[in-house]
């Protein structure tokens, strides 16, 4: 009885293992399922503005690949990282907005396109340009200040 114990928890031991020391740093291609698990998991370590800017250029090289035929997409990105994510969507739609595809020149830039620029000339503010505000201000005001800091109690 003892050695069933022990057998099972030696299983359990294998089993759990490989959750807590499998660690993702590029994105698992073999099927949709698992493409989409490892990009939530990479998502996990990102700021807001990270996540954003890596979710558009998923969604565009999807979208891209996607008019080469269906199964073209999920090879073209196995095992590539984030930064390899955003850096061929950025090259793709800077040569397709330089070609006059019709869905990408509207935004004329790759950072227009991610939010990180200016807003396109027929924006709704009467054609003004106006820079971005980020999607999250991490800095917090007014902490070094001495007089702002409470003093401690003696």
């Amino acid at each position: 009885m003892k050695f069933l114990f022990w057998a099972m928890g030696l299983l359990a031991v294998i089993y759990f293992m490989s959750v807590f020391t499998s660690s993702t740093h590029g994105i698992d291609g073999s099927t949709q399922r698992s493409a989409a698990n490892s990009v939530k998991k990479l998502k996990r370590y990102m700021t807001t503005q990270q996540q954003h800017i890596f979710e558009t250029s998923y969604g565009v090289l999807g979208a891209i690949k996607s008019k080469e035929g269906p199964d073209a997409f999920l090879p073209f990105v196995d095992g590539k990282t984030p930064d390899e994510i955003i850096d061929l969507a950025r090259q793709e739609v800077s040569a397709r907005i330089a070609a006059g595809d019709p869905d990408l020149v509207k935004y004329g830039s790759w950072e227009n396109l991610v939010g990180l620029g200016t807003q396109p000339a027929g924006n709704p503010t009467g054609g003004k340009a106006q820079a971005v505000q980020p999607l999250r201000n991490s800095v917090r005001g007014g902490r070094d200040d001495p007089a702002v800091m409470p003093t401690p109690a003696r």
